[in-house]
C-alpha cells in the first residue's frame, strides 16, 4: 500500500453526442482501475468531467474546478487517459503542466510509459501533445475539404437534417444517395406563413398567434412557436428548390459578454456561427414548396413592416415616456391617447391582462398627460435657472463629509478578521481537521463575506478621498445659469427631451403627490474647452425636492 496521497481524475470527451452516448465512462472506468492498482483510494468529490466541451479550449468547468483544486493544494496526483483528453494544443499543455508543477501535482497518463519525472517523460509528454494538435487540425481540414467537395457537386447529404416540411431520407433508406422529400402536412403549414405574409401582410407575431389558434405544433412539439424560427422559415432559400451549405462559419466568441438566462457561466461551445457572404456559399437543389416569386414577396414585405417598427421605436412620442413609474407598486407608467385631444399617463400594474392571474395589483389612478409634463418642465426649469439649490445640496453633502476615521478602523478591522478565518479554515483542511464537503460549505461564505466587507471598505475610502472643490462648482453652475436661461422659453420637444433625460432619473407618481429625482453627482460639472461646462450622464445619487 502507498502513502496517503489525495488523487483526482479528469477526463473529456469533444462532442455532444459522445457525451449522450456515455463514451466517457470508458475513460473513467480506466482510470479507476488503474488507480486501485497504484494502492490509491479515489473520492467521488475528485472526479472531474467535461462532457462536450472541446480539448482546444481552456475554459472548460471541470477543467477550471480542477486547476483551482490544484491551486488551493488539495490534490497530490492527477490521472488522465492521455495528453489529447487534457487539451488538444500543445502551447495549452505546456502551460498546464507548468502549472500542475508549481504546485506540486503529479501528472499520471495512462498510455505513457512509466519513467518518471524524466527529460525523457516530458519529451514524449511533448511530442504527443503536437501529435494531438496536428491529428485534430487534419481531421478538419479533411472533413471541409470532403463537405466542400460534396456541396459542390449537389449532394444533399451535406446538409444534415431537412427544415419544417421535409423529411430526411438517409443514404441507406434512399437507395445509396440522402435526399429530402416534402412532407405533406408541413408543407402546407408552411404554404399558409408565406401566404399569410403576401395576402394579409401578417406579422411575425400575428402568424404565431394564428398558428396557436388553429393547433399547429412546431417540430420540437411547441404549441406556441418562436418568432426567430418562424422568420427563419420566410427567409429560407430551401423552400423554393435552392438550399445553400455554408451559410455560416464559426467564429471565437466574444469575451465580455454576460451568459443569456438559463445558460452556464462557461460557454460549451467557444465559437459562435456568424452568416457569411453569398459567393462563399454552395447551392443545391431541392424539391420546391413555394414560387421564387412568392418568396421573393414575402421578403419584400418582411422587410417593410420591419422598416415600419424601426420608424415606431425611432423616438419617444411623448415627452416623458420611459421616466414615470408608479411609486405605489414599481410598475411603468405609460402614455396613452383618448382620441385626439386627450392624453394620459396610467400605471401599467392597474391592467389585469399583464397579470398571469388577471388580477390588477395597483389601484394607483391615471394622470391628465399635459399637466403632468407641464408641471414636470416647469419644475426642471426652476431648477436649471435657481442653481441656488444644487449648490445647498452639494455645500450640505460636503459637510457631511467629516472623515470617518472609527468607521473606517471598523472596516479594516472586519476585512482583517475574515481573511484570518479563510486562512485558517484552509489550514485545517490542510492538516485533515475537517473534511472536504465541510471545507466547501464553510469556504464559500467565508469568502461571500470578505468580498462585501472589501468591497464596503473601498467604497468608504473612495468617498474619504474624493473632495468637491467649491469654488469651480460656483463658477460652472453660473455658467450653466446664463447658458440655459436664454434657451428654455424656446425649446422644442427633442431639447426637452434631453434635459429631461439628462437630468431626471425618474418621476415617481403616488397616491398624493408627484415626487421628481433627479440625478445630481457629488462633481456635477467638468470643465471642457469646447463648451465649457458639461452636465454629466453618470451619476450616483440624488436629491428629492417636492413637486
Amino acid at each position: 500500500m502507498n502513502g496517503f496521497k489525495r488523487v483526482a481524475l479528469y477526463a473529456r470527451v469533444s462532442s455532444q453526442k459522445q457525451a449522450q452516448e456515455k463514451t466517457i465512462a470508458s475513460q473513467c472506468d480506466e482510470i479507476r482501475r488503474r488507480i486501485r492498482d497504484d494502492g490509491y483510494q479515489l473520492i467521488e468529490a475528485n472526479v472531474f468531467c467535461d462532457e462536450g466541451y472541446t480539448g482546444s479550449e481552456l475554459l472548460r468547468p471541470a477543467l477550471e474546478r480542477l486547476r483551482d483544486a490544484i491551486a488551493s493544494s488539495l490534490l497530490d496526483r492527477v490521472y488522465i487517459h492521455s495528453p489529447d483528453r487534457l487539451v488538444r494544443k500543445s502551447a495549452h499543455q505546456v502551460l498546464l503542466l507548468e502549472e500542475f508543477r508549481k504546485y506540486d501535482c503529479e501528472i499520471v497518463f495512462l498510455n505513457q510509459p512509466d519513467i518518471g519525472d524524466s527529460a525523457e517523460a516530458n519529451l514524449l509528454i511533448q511530442m504527443q501533445g503536437i501529435i494531438a494538435e496536428y491529428e485534430r487540425e487534419k481531421i478538419m481540414e479533411r472533413m471541409r475539404r470532403g463537405r466542400r467537395y460534396a456541396a459542390s457537386t449537389g449532394q444533399v447529404g451535406v446538409l444534415g437534417r431537412a427544415p419544417y416540411g421535409y423529411r430526411y431520407v438517409t443514404k441507406v433508406s434512399g437507395g445509396g444517395k440522402a435526399h429530402w422529400e416534402v412532407d405533406a402536412v408541413e408543407s402546407e403549414h408552411v404554404r399558409w406563413m408565406f401566404e399569410w405574409v403576401d395576402q394579409h401582410g401578417m406579422t411575425l407575431a400575428a402568424i404565431q398567434r394564428e398558428l396557436a389558434a388553429r393547433g399547429i405544433f412546431s417540430r420540437k412539439g411547441h404549441a406556441v412557436w418562436d418568432c426567430a424560427t418562424i422568420r427563419g422559415i420566410l427567409t429560407n432559400t430551401a423552400y423554393y428548390g435552392t438550399a445553400y451549405y455554408g451559410k455560416t462559419r464559426l467564429e471565437a466568441r466574444k469575451p465580455g459578454k454576460r451568459p443569456k438566462r438559463g445558460d452556464p457561466s462557461v460557454p460549451r461551445q467557444a465559437k459562435v456561427a456568424v452568416n457569411t457572404e453569398r459567393s462563399e456559399q454552395y447551392p443545391i437543389s431541392v424539391p420546391a414548396i413555394i414560387d421564387e416569386s412568392l418568396f421573393h414577396r414575402v421578403r419584400v414585405r418582411m422587410e417593410e413592416n420591419q422598416r415600419r417598427q424601426r420608424e415606431h421605436q425611432a423616438g419617444a412620442r411623448y415627452l416623458l415616456s420611459g421616466l414615470v413609474v408608479c411609486g405605489e407598486c414599481g410598475s411603468a407608467y405609460c402614455a396613452q391617447k383618448y382620441g385626439t385631444n386627450y392624453l394620459y399617463y396610467r400605471c401599467i400594474g392597474a391592467d389585469k391582462y399583464r397579470q398571469k392571474n388577471r388580477t390588477a395589483i395597483c389601484t394607483n389612478t391615471a394622470v391628465p398627460g399635459v399637466e403632468l409634463e407641464n408641471l414636470v418642465w416647469s419644475e426642471l426649469c426652476m431648477l436649471l435657472t435657481d442653481p441656488s439649490r444644487l449648490r445647498s445640496e452639494l455645500t450640505r453633502r460636503q459637510a457631511e463629509r467629516q472623515t470617518p476615521t472609527k468607521e473606517l478602523q471598523q472596516r479594516e478591522q472586519q476585512v482583517t478578521r475574515w481573511r484570518t478565518a479563510i486562512d485558517r479554515l484552509i489550514d485545517a483542511y490542510t492538516n485533515q481537521h475537517i473534511d472536504r464537503d465541510e471545507f466547501e460549505k464553510r469556504i464559500g461564505t467565508l469568502r461571500e463575506r470578505l468580498q462585501r466587507e472589501e468591497s464596503a471598505l473601498a467604497s468608504l475610502r473612495g468617498e474619504m478621498e474624493d473632495d468637491i472643490d467649491m469654488d469651480v462648482v460656483e463658477r460652472a453652475l453660473s455658467q450653466l445659469t446664463d447658458d440655459v436661461r436664454s434657451k428654455l422659453a424656446t425649446a422644442d420637444f427633442e431639447l426637452k427631451r434631453q434635459l429631461l433625460k439628462l437630468l431626471i432619473k425618474r418621476i415617481e407618481i403616488r397616491a398624493a403627490e408627484v415626487q421628481i429625482v433627479y440625478k445630481v453627482p457629488p462633481r456635477p460639472f467638468v470643465t471642457s474647452p469646447a463648451n465649457g461646462a458639461i452636465l454629466q450622464h453618470w451619476l450616483s445619487c440624488w436629491i428629492r425636492p417636492s413637486a
